[in-house]
């Protein structure tokens, strides 16, 4: 697998930094722009500072639209509303190969299941990325990324982890990915909607003991859900990673906030009120007052930014 390419579909804040990683491995990629159609075929200079040093690679980029005769690993970078109409064009290009998410939230990989792509893998992000420019970027790799098998071998999972794993943007195999995309989507409800309604940046759960008390109640009300599917989470290890999240990514903006800055849609339908519908469809239901206002909040948010008014919520 590691001699075919690695096709980095949404080359945004994760996406570029990630491709510009494996470029600078000698690995096969090509960044995929999704959102922009006519984007011809060429080659640009991605640039990253993670911290510790800042590093450029040549990345050859092109439209989905572009593209034909897919072969290799397709790594989902984008934003998680976009999958149902990447699902179809890849399904329409007869795409072959694994299919890696490289999202947050809950039910995320559902598009490319329907679609019948056999190998479909999960990764749960450890990173956090802002776009500086087109194509200069601020990464900060909190942890190693764990991937697992929600449709596939793992044989399967290994040799994606092959293919993507570098030092600077770590991964690894995880037997048990629902519990990892689970308490990872409960970390973000947190971060992806107190972050954006205070419009500050990731480091306020570190600074604020106010801030970390209403973090404290959002998990809470998550670990509730979490409890009656079996997932095994404490609300140590969820606070304590939060905390750490937070103290990494001092001052950095987490991507809600700059999608709502853009005028871009969210992905908060994928987090606070997913598991708000999750926990209503439970039998009892299980009542998520925080979490779902929060997230309705900053849906009614990024609607006012981008001009569009307002529309039911998700659930």
């Amino acid at each position: 697998m590691n001699s075919k390419p690695v096709y980095v579909l949404g080359s945004g804040a994760i996406g570029f930094p990630l491709a510009a990683y494996l470029a600078r491995a000698g690995r096969p990629v090509v960044a995929v722009r999704t959102r922009s159609p006519h984007v011809p075929r060429g080659t640009v200079t991605v640039s990253v500072d993670d911290g510790a040093e800042r590093v450029s690679a040549e990345v050859e980029t092109v439209s989905l639209s572009g593209l034909g005769g897919l072969e290799g690993t397709m790594v989902v970078a984008s934003k998680s509303y976009a999958n149902p109409a990447i699902a179809r064009e890849l399904a329409g290009k007869a795409a072959k190969g694994p299919v890696v998410i490289l999202q947050n939230g809950v039910g995320v990989e559902k598009p490319f299941l329907e679609a019948g792509f056999p190998t479909v893998l999960r990764c749960v992000l450890y990173a956090t990325g802002q776009a500086l420019s087109e194509h200069e970027f601020r990464f900060r790799p909190i942890a190693s990324s764990p991937i697992g098998v929600v449709s596939g071998t793992q044989p399967d999972l290994q040799a994606c982890v092959a293919a993507l794993h570098t030092a600077p943007f770590p991964f690894h195999a995880e037997a048990n990915i629902q519990r990892e995309v689970w308490k990872k989507a409960i970390i973000n409800s947190v971060f992806n909607s107190v972050c954006p309604l205070l419009e500050v940046d990731n480091g306020i759960f570190v600074r604020s003991e106010a801030a970390a008390g209403l973090a404290l109640e959002v998990v809470r009300e998550c670990l509730a859900v979490a409890d009656r599917l079996g997932l095994g989470l404490s609300e140590a290890e969820v606070m304590e990673q939060i905390l750490r999240i937070s103290r990494g990514s001092d001052g950095q903006l987490i991507s809600t906030l700059q999608d709502i800055r853009n005028g871009r849609p969210t992905e908060i339908e994928s987090l606070n009120l997913e598991i708000a519908r999750v926990a209503a469809s439970l039998e009892p239901p299980v009542p998520l007052p925080r979490v779902e206002l929060l997230g309705r909040m900053v849906l009614l948010k990024s609607l006012q930014r981008a001009g569009k008014g307002t529309r039911p919520a998700a659930g």
